[in-house]
């Protein structure tokens, strides 16, 4: 849902509501049908005790709403290097510091994800930007997160650093330092 902030279910569901939610702001719910109650209670479970509700159906209860639904552009590793060479986008790598130091892609910006919404002054307008996290879960996030700041030109990179390493794209690392 456009102006949405996309926190999966799946992977770290309360760390993550926890770090970005607001609770002076009403949330609702868009999850699989059957795990808006799971949803729900997690959220209860981490002192978000008022939940405005739930899209009954998910997202699919907008499929015939184009002008609701945004999205974000995924690419794999393959093609996003292809953009590194060409278009010169700024790859945002929304890890911890201590991963980006250990291994990263270059050129990249480290602002890690829990620090994003404070440090989003930093991020250019005025270029592409890739997005980058280990797996894909944290970066999926972080777009939602500048979709809503208006950011318009985003690639998430499917599947992240993993996705990165298992192509054989290059890495810098602390050790070449």
């Amino acid at each position: 849902l456009a102006g949405s902030i996309n926190v999966g279910i799946q992977g770290k569901y309360a760390t993550w509501c926890g770090s970005i939610l607001s609770h002076d702001e009403p949330i609702v719910v868009i999850a699989e049908p059957g795990s808006e109650e799971e949803g729900v209670m997690r959220l209860g479970r981490i002192g978000f005790d008022v939940v405005a509700g739930y899209l009954d159906g998910g997202i699919n209860a907008l499929e015939n709403r184009d002008d609701l639904i945004q999205q974000t552009r995924r690419v794999s590793a393959e093609e996003a290097a292809a953009m590194l060479a060409d278009a010169h986008p700024l790859v945002l790598d929304v890890r911890t510091p201590g991963e980006w130091n250990a291994q990263r892609i270059e050129p990249s910006v480290n602002i890690p994800l829990n620090h994003l919404v404070e440090r989003v002054s930093e991020v250019p307008r005025d270029r592409p930007l890739v997005l980058l996290c280990a797996g894909g879960y944290r970066s999926s996030i972080a777009a939602s997160l500048l979709e809503q700041r208006n950011f318009t030109d985003l690639v998430d990179i499917a599947g992240g650093m993993a996705a990165w390493e298992a192509a054989g794209m290059p890495l810098d690392s602390a050790q070449h330092q």
